[in-house]
């Protein structure tokens, strides 16, 4: 009985140093210090000028792993179950099986999933924290944004089949024209190449792609507005009236 309340009593202090190490601010610098250099590592990976060092550069990479790997296994030891109580850990967690997967050249692409290690270290830094916050808390609103845009785009998409898609392959089904229309709105080489054949045989089309554009660039607009009122009413407390 004494020998188990001993061992009990050695668990606890290696506990609580292992605790205290992997809490501490070294600890947290070192780590990040790795995950800045296993990015340089995943960098150079992908440069086919370096093929001659790609068997070091792999190893580099296996040993970076091999230490978030053991990072994780100290934490889940020292925090025990309150490790899965923090979703920052989680996380972590996730990442880590993620990227050390790699069975097959398509989940050697997880790897660069543990970059996103660093997004634990944004608590530290108030402006990125701050940006985080304003991010996450925008989401809704442009998951709103994206439902509309959506319904809008789906309706042109209509429209332009059943006036265009007759004569024109760009418009000839519904997923090429909500590509096309797509292609519209980012303004990339629009004119030239997508409205002025269609003008071509119908003289008067320019009067839907510009009606699309200026509907679609007033929601991004609205939007826009929108969500620089919603920053300033969460920084300051009071929502600004806006005039035209």
């Amino acid at each position: 009985m004494k020998c188990l309340d001993m061992l009990k009593k050695i668990t606890y202090q290696d506990k609580r140093k292992l605790k205290k190490l992997v809490g501490g601010v070294y600890f947290d610098r070192f780590i990040m210090s790795l995950i800045l250099f296993n990015a340089v590592i995943l960098g150079l990976l992908t440069s086919e000028s370096l093929d001659v060092y790609s068997n070091l550069l792999f190893l580099l990479d296996r040993l970076c792993m091999a230490i978030f790997i053991v990072e994780m296994l100290m934490k889940i030891y020292a925090f025990g179950k309150s490790f899965f109580k923090s979703g920052w850990n989680v996380f972590d967690l996730v990442i880590v099986v993620l990227s050390s997967v790699s069975l097959s050249s398509f989940f050697i692409v997880f790897r660069t999933f543990r970059l996103f290690l660093l997004l634990r270290y944004i608590n530290r830094f108030s402006r990125l924290k701050q940006i985080l916050s304003i991010f996450v808390g925008l989401l809704p609103s442009f998951a709103a944004m994206l439902l509309i845009f959506a319904v809008f785009f789906y309706v042109f998409a209509i429209v332009a089949v059943s006036l265009y898609g007759a004569h024109f392959e760009e418009f000839s089904s519904l997923g090429r024209a909500l590509f096309t229309l797509l292609q519209v709105f980012t303004l990339d080489g629009w004119a030239e190449g997508i409205v002025q054949p269609v003008m071509v045989l119908y003289p008067s089309a320019w009067f839907f792609f510009v009606g699309f554009l200026f509907i679609s660039f007033l929601m991004v607009l609205s939007f826009v507005i929108s969500a620089v009122a919603e920053v300033i009413r969460k920084s300051t407390g009071v929502f600004p009236k806006i005039k035209f």
